[in-house]
């Protein structure tokens, strides 16, 4: 590993790196962090990942496409494109075809920018990677849903509550949306419910607290923006 000081990014851009492998982990770490990227995170798992993401907001998130049993690298990078286009997305990968680790491996973002794993040694080529990811990101043509994020924030609500707004209003179960999440029906259900109190929606025997929630979502997007990426 190159970790030559003088070797340095053009701006400090956060950077959260999702990998299974704890050396990778740590050798991706100290590179950027030698190259005066703001490591914000490096994880090993969906969860964490996510948790990270919506805490922190890093510029670019770096991943491993297969991080084992469970959800893929492409799986965490197209629930991150789905709430901020914005964010730049790099994997690290060994193979030409990235779906070839497992033939069910959905397709990742367009925006995507990958570096093969023998690379990830050279300090030039990381920071080359994590650059490019962003300015992919910033210039893609999907910048209307950054715009629905920013104006439903005027509504105080979250993130992670307003990707949730936007996978009932698509009609997803709650099966289907802790499928999406990474998390349980039982904590998608209580996620519901708090939706639906911050947006003084209450519970009746007349109403149905999804529809009311779908309804909102509608209300507050343009139709271009309301399909998955």
């Amino acid at each position: 590993m190159n970790l030559n000081p003088n070797i340095q990014s053009e701006l400090p851009y956060k950077v959260l790196i999702v990998e299974d492998e704890a050396l990778t982990r740590t050798l991706i770490s100290k590179a950027l962090e030698s190259a005066m990227f703001d490591v914000i995170g490096s994880v090993n798992t969906p969860t964490l990942a996510m948790k990270l993401f919506l805490e922190f907001k890093p510029d670019v998130i770096l991943l491993d496409v297969d991080l084992g049993s469970g959800p893929s690298g492409i799986d965490i990078a197209n629930a991150v494109h789905k709430i901020n286009p914005k964010t730049g997305i790099a994997f690290i990968s060994s193979l030409e075809d990235v779906r070839k680790v497992r033939p069910n491996l959905p397709m990742p973002p367009p925006i995507s920018k990958f570096i093969a794993k023998q690379e990830v040694k050279e300090i030039r080529l990381l920071i080359d990677l994590v650059q490019s990811a962003y300015s992919a990101a910033q210039t893609s043509d999907e910048s209307g849903k950054f715009e629905m994020i920013s104006k439903m924030r005027k509504l105080q609500l979250t993130d992670l509550q307003i990707e949730l707004m936007r996978l009932i209003a698509l009609g997803l179960s709650n099966a289907a949306i802790a499928e999406a999440r990474f998390t349980t029906v039982k904590s998608t259900e209580n996620a519901i419910s708090r939706l639906a109190k911050k947006l003084s929606l209450e519970k009746t025997d007349k109403n149905n607290q999804r529809v009311l929630i779908a309804q909102r979502f509608f209300q507050n997007t343009p139709s271009a923006i309301r399909t998955p990426a």
